[in-house]
Formats: C-alpha cells, sequence, structure tokens
C-alpha cells in the first residue's frame, strides 16, 4: 500500500468525532454552517468524510475555539489556508521564530482573525501542527489498522506496509523540518 492512500484514508463524521474530540454537531457546524471547507458539497443528503488533512483541520479549529475565539471566527480564520497538515509537511522556521508548521494568526484592520503574523502586532494565536498530528496520529493509526482488516477493506493492499511507509516519510519530514537525523 502506497503511503499517500494512507494520507487519503476517508473518515466518516462519527469516526471524526471520535479521533478528534470535536462533537459531530460542531463538526456540522464547522461544515456547513462556518464553511470551514469550502467547495466541498454540503447540506442534507451529501455524506461527508474527512482525511487526515481535515481532521488537522477540525482539531486546529476546536484548539481556537479553546483560545476563546467563538467558532465562526476559528473556521473564518483556517477556510483557504493550507491549515495544519500543509504547514506541517512544508513549513520551516519562520523569520519571526516561530517553529516548523507554525501557523500565526492575528487581526485584521477589521478586528477578524487571519493567518499572519509581524513583530509590529500586539497579539497572535500560533497554532502548531506537529503536536496535533502527534496527538491524533495514535487514534487515526489504530483506526486504520481496524478498518484495514475488513473484508472488504476500503482501500487495497497491505496496510501495516503503508502504515510504515507513511510513518518513516512523515519521521523524514519531521527531521528536516526541525534540522535533526531521521
Amino acid at each position: 500500500m502506497d503511503p499517500s492512500q494512507i494520507e487519503a484514508w476517508a473518515f466518516s463524521r462519527s469516526d471524526a468525532a471520535e479521533l478528534t474530540g470535536v462533537s459531530s454537531a460542531q463538526i456540522g457546524n464547522f461544515v456547513s454552517k462556518y464553511d470551514l471547507f469550502p467547495g466541498r458539497p454540503k447540506g442534507q443528503g451529501f455524506h461527508i468524510s474527512f482525511r487526515l488533512r481535515e481532521l488537522m483541520k477540525l482539531a486546529a479549529a476546536q484548539a481556537m475555539v479553546d483560545l476563546s475565539l467563538r467558532p465562526e471566527q476559528a473556521a473564518a480564520a483556517l477556510r483557504g489556508i493550507q491549515g495544519p497538515y500543509g504547514a506541517m509537511l512544508h513549513d520551516g522556521w519562520s523569520p519571526l521564530g516561530h517553529g516548523p508548521g507554525t501557523i500565526p494568526f492575528t487581526r485584521d484592520a477589521d478586528g477578524r482573525w487571519i493567518a499572519g503574523d509581524s513583530p509590529e502586532n500586539v497579539a497572535s494565536i500560533h497554532i502548531r501542527a506537529w503536536p496535533i498530528f502527534d496527538d491524533l496520529w495514535p487514534r487515526i493509526r489504530a483506526k486504520i489498522l481496524e478498518e484495514g482488516k475488513a473484508e472488504p477493506a476500503p482501500y487495497p493492499g497491505d496496510v501495516e506496509a503503508g502504515i510504515a511507509a507513511f510513518e518513516a516519510e512523515i519521521a523524514k519530514i519531521r527531521a528536516q523540518r526541525w534540522g535533526k537525523e531521521a
């Protein structure tokens, strides 16, 4: 099994709630009411699934809510950006001293929370992708292993080998981003 199949493994809303700790109702609000995932079909009759990328964005939105942002503010700040998974894979140390995979958010002139930061900003929130991944991955891994044993399996191939290859890629990226050996 290719590691990209692990990255693309799809989970139901109820599984997403279990994996992220975000309630199913709140996930529904993030999807339909606050448009956290623009461009995706919404509304009654549409089945929505969540991949690792979306699970991490849900967890980040909830972290922002836990930091006292309203759900609609968190969704608006995360809407349209690469999100924590993309930051984890692509972002290294920032010139402002943020660690790899950190997404800074600050208020714009209209008071909305937006992705971005500068030394002139009085207040900002930093969402760190690596801890979100490290928190979610053991539960996601266990769920993939469980679902991989189903007949028929949702994805073809050796699930354990796919997970091992995916984890090796993540370890390599982590080492590159943090300047350490894999």
